[in-house]
């Protein structure tokens, strides 16, 4: 499967979709304001809880992270308050949870991972009996575990090993230079960050401003790297965010499925609309089976995660409801996250559960507004009208320009997004204008030389 990755490199924050085989399928945002899955921090030890069999490690961010003791390796280790230690990332800080650490450190390559306190191999089913034996010799030696990601013959599968545990080394020697806490690896930077969001390594990517090719070199080392302008792109971001951002998505001819996601878990209702012809029963599978193939999509492009409960529209027959679990499974086959489906409940509702490994993207960028409706934050809307000016810019090079925009938005360009403004600044060599209008939505801005 061909996979390519769609950057929009704004100043403060980057915007992303994953294509396989030119259709999207994940969108990213990254401001480089979060400890991202799979980064590898030095804690320390804040609290026990033993309770909760876990505790709690300051990693330097917000509140502290969350450790449970079954993560803690080797089996039976005992960390003290104040102690040290390496974590890293499972899951990323989400609906108002602390991110979930583990001691057993796992470093993925392009062919290989090396799974840190894990012994054995896995994947190696197509190798042959010697060339497992050295590759569980060399893990032996590292003290770790080996899983393969392709099959590719052992001298290449090896040689990415050791360039993995050769990391790994120079990861234990930067933790015993620094205080905790202390971020080791990957280093900070936003394409480091959103590379080890991505479930796999793109064979191309595409980027919006060539400033940034050289990091992107760095952080997809195996990927081919290339400038394109956004107008060059067979899709087009804005609109793919703002869908994946909705409430609801209609489907083709009739109905919608409406999506909703709560503490407790993501809620999806599929609507029949009000067809005109056919049988209730045949009406309802037919719109069931439009949903389904919306419903696995949105479910990665919005990167819902935890307890899913999905409302199809009603059918008696069971038979006719297994055709549409069916349908429903087969569409969230090439979902590298592996999501379940768990079956029908009494109720009629089917049940299903995805992993949840990095924050939904409406968690990133909405907020609850008045009356509880989610909206955009005004960080948000403040990155947008950035980019919009940006786009605009390129047009007209050498003008200068004035920014209106809400009072919350004001404050957004101020603070969380002060950065970006002040580096797009420098890079037009000239102050922006910003100006507040009371009168104007959040959501909406005006962008006008002057």
């Amino acid at each position: 499967m061909r996979g390519e990755l769609l950057i929009a490199a704004g100043p403060g924050e980057w915007r992303a979709t994953l294509l396989e085989d030119g259709v999207p399928v994940e969108l990213f945002v990254e401001r480089g304001d979060r400890s991202e899955t799979g980064s590898i921090h030095l804690g320390r030890v804040h609290r026990l809880l033993p309770a909760l069999g876990a505790m709690l490690i300051d990693i330097g961010g917000d509140r502290p992270a969350f450790l449970p003791a079954s993560e803690v390796l080797p089996r039976g280790r005992r960390l003290d308050e104040g102690e040290r230690v390496i974590v890293q990332i499972r899951r990323e800080a989400q609906g108002g949870k602390a991110a979930r650490l583990t001691t057993g450190v796992v470093l993925r390559g392009g062919l290989v991972e090396l799974r840190l306190g894990r012994p054995g191999i896995r994947g190696a089913e197509t190798l042959a009996p010697e060339d497992v034996a050295n590759l569980s010799c060399f893990a032996k030696e590292c003290a770790a575990g080996v899983r393969l990601l392709q099959p590719e013959p052992i001298d290449a599968l090896i040689e990415e090993a050791k360039q993995l545990n050769r990391r790994w080394r120079a990861i234990l020697d930067r933790a015993a230079r620094l205080s905790a806490p202390a971020r080791l690896d990957p280093s900070l930077s936003f394409a480091a960050a959103l590379a080890a969001t991505l479930p796999q390594v793109p064979d191309r990517v595409f980027v919006d401003d060539p400033a940034v090719v050289l990091e992107l070199r760095v952080a997809f080392r195996t990927a081919a790297i290339q400038h394109m302008a956004e107008t060059g792109w067979p899709v087009d971001l804005d609109a793919l965010f703002e869908r994946a951002l909705a409430g609801t998505v209609a489907l083709v001819g009739d109905g919608a499925v409406h999506i909703e996601a709560t503490r407790a878990a993501v809620l999806i209702d599929v609507d029949s609309g009000t067809p005109e012809t056919g049988s209730p029963e045949r009406t309802a599978l037919a719109v069931n089976l439009a949903a389904v193939e919306v419903i696995a999509r949105q479910i990665r492009l919005r990167n819902l995660g935890g307890g899913i409960v999905i409302d199809f529209v009603g059918l008696e027959d069971r038979r006719l409801r297994e055709r549409v679990r069916d349908a429903l499974a087969e569409a969230l086959a090439p979902d590298p996250a592996c999501p379940q489906i768990l079956g029908w409940t009494r109720l009629r509702h089917l049940e299903m559960v995805r992993p949840r490994r990095v924050r939904p993207l409406a968690e990133a960028l909405l907020e609850p507004g008045p009356g509880g409706a989610l909206v955009k934050t005004a960080v948000t809307v403040a990155h947008e009208a950035l980019r919009a000016l940006r786009r605009e810019a390129r047009a007209q090079p050498a003008v200068r320009w004035r920014l209106t925009v809400n009072p919350d938005v004001v404050a957004g360009l101020a603070g969380g997004a002060g950065a970006a403004l002040r580096a797009l600044e420098q890079r037009f060599g000239r102050p922006i204008a910003i100006e507040a209008d009371p009168g104007l939505d959040r959501d909406r801005f005006q962008i006008v030389p002057v």
